[in-house]
């Protein structure tokens, strides 16, 4: 009875932490009567509903495509409905990191310039530029069957947001407020349960849909972006905030996209 019992608290703890995290990045509602978990505790479950995530739109994508929509069309449709979901949570990270860190003088400056609601010429340039890229990858894998679309993309989903997990637990904040300071560092442990999940289920998913070359290269991918984009925060301000990790999750995935799309086509 005691394992049965310590079984049953140890889905449940992973059912509350994955449903702090899918309400955390998407604006789908939440059963009020689920315990309340730290957010920096149940950041584990962060690849788990990226990879939900991905396999929707990996899902909506190959069904706009079956109808015979243009490829580049279905893409398009499909990251406007993954905007609609997540509230443009990533999206926004991204334009801000690129108008700070491309426009900001100095540390102060930069951190200022993130704070600004208001987007600028490097935001705009660096959400044209990205959405252009990913929208063009995703249009070339629309080649691939159903399956493989919905293991890419929960594969890069979970991922993605696993890497979040880790620059959050590897760089202290940029400042004492604000989304990602409120939200609290992971401790190693829950940074690690995270890569071992994200990184274990893309891997996985991506072998088994492609081979092991894609799989490997798709992953070196999204960590080498994920890197790029830690490494120029703490040069310019020293750390994290929220945007830097919004722009991490948008850099990697789209680096992983980008790359199935040069491997396998």
């Amino acid at each position: 009875m005691a394992s049965r019992r310590s079984g049953t608290d140890i889905v449940k703890g992973w059912t509350a932490d994955l449903a702090a995290c899918v309400g955390f990045l998407t604006r789908l509602p939440m059963p009020a009567e689920l315990p309340f978990v730290p957010l920096s505790e149940a950041m584990r479950a962060f690849p788990l509903a990226g990879a939900l995530i991905g396999a929707l739109a990996g899902l909506g994508l190959a069904a706009l495509a079956g109808l015979g929509l243009p490829p580049l069309a279905a893409a398009g449709l499909i990251l406007a409905a993954l905007a609609l979901l997540t509230g443009a949570l990533h999206e926004d990270g991204l334009a801000d990191t690129a108008d700070g860190l491309g426009g900001g003088k100095d540390r102060e400056g930069k951190l200022a310039i993130m704070r600004d609601s208001h987007i600028g010429s490097y935001g705009v340039l660096a959400l044209i530029l990205g959405l252009l890229v990913k929208a063009a990858c995703l249009a070339a894998l629309t080649q691939g069957s159903w399956l493989q679309l919905m293991a890419l993309l929960a594969a890069t989903g979970g991922f993605s947001r696993a890497l979040i997990v880790w620059l959050m637990a590897s760089t202290p904040p940029a400042r004492s407020d604000g989304v990602a300071h409120g939200a609290g560092q992971p401790s190693d442990f829950t940074a690690r349960n995270a890569l071992l999940i994200g990184g274990g289920l893309a891997l996985a998913l991506i072998l088994f849909t492609y081979g092991l070359v894609p799989a490997l290269v798709v992953a070196g991918a999204g960590a080498v972006a994920a890197g790029a984009v830690r490494f120029l925060a703490m040069r310019q301000i020293g750390g994290h905030t929220g945007d830097i990790c919004g722009a991490v999750q948008f850099a990697s995935e789209t680096a992983m996209i980008a790359a199935a799309a040069a491997t396998l086509f």
